[in-house]
């Protein structure tokens, strides 16, 4: 059976997964949400409207469109669903809202993924299960990736070249990008602030509750920052 054979058996018989052959070498995995055929014109879409109530979230929004279900959604559901597979790390992706899409270099590794990945799809509980794990770990990722991006530990690592005057709780530090960096990459485990010396990693939890942009200065910042409450401690040392 050649390439194109082999394709077509695939297309047929996981409907509405299909692949792509770019004839470079390249195939891709596909499932356009937003062109399925009619007898799947809600595929998997149940189990997405499922989580959407189990967090108390409305299963539309305004009436027109799913509140879950993207094709980024599809994909973490994808990527838990073979988290424990040595070859998930030959795939790539390019999602969008309205598609899954994922590519490799070997057609055996895309057809052995796409009719194990849309075997669990037809499970509804399994796959039920499969969307709520997958979607809770995502967002609690984001929310401790928030939580961190708000700390000087965030700002830090977002303006590796700025340096910064911060009003902290025990005091006013001036912090160069020299330091900042010691500081991120383990360099420098304490800092003078006023008349303490600060534990470099207790300085990089705290939270910043105001930053302005020098308007006269380039890459200067004026930052106020508080002590990080416990739970921000916690999660970070997780």
């Amino acid at each position: 059976m050649d390439i194109k054979q082999r394709i077509n058996k695939f297309n047929t018989e996981n409907r509405p997964f299909y692949i792509v052959d770019h004839e470079s070498g390249e195939y891709s995995l596909c499932l356009a949400l937003s062109f399925l055929p009619k007898e799947y014109e809600r595929f998997g879409q149940e189990a997405f409207n499922r989580y959407a109530v189990e967090i108390g979230e409305p299963v539309m929004e305004n009436g027109r469109w799913f509140t879950h279900g993207s094709g980024h959604e599809w994909k973490y559901v994808f990527e838990k669903a073979f988290e424990n597979d040595p070859d998930s790390g030959r795939i790539k992706y390019d999602c969008e809202t309205g598609g899954f899409f994922c590519y490799a270099e070997s057609l055996s590794l895309i057809e052995d993924f796409g009719a194990r990945f849309r075997a669990i799809c037809m499970d509804g509980e399994k796959f039920a299960g499969l969307v709520s794990k997958a979607l809770k770990e995502v967002a609690e990722k984001e929310r401790l990736a928030e939580r961190i991006r708000n700390t000087l530990r965030g700002f830090l690592t977002e303006n590796p070249q700025g340096e910064a005057d911060i009003m902290t709780p025990d005091g006013f530090l001036h912090l160069t990008a020299g330091q900042g960096r010691q500081l991120l990459n383990g360099g420098q485990k304490s800092v003078r602030v006023g008349d303490c010396e600060v534990d470099a990693e207790e300085l990089l939890r705290q939270e910043i509750t105001h930053i302005q942009q020098d308007l006269f200065r380039d890459g200067h910042f004026q930052i106020r920052t508080r002590a990080p409450e416990q739970a921000m401690e916690q999660s970070l040392s997780m």
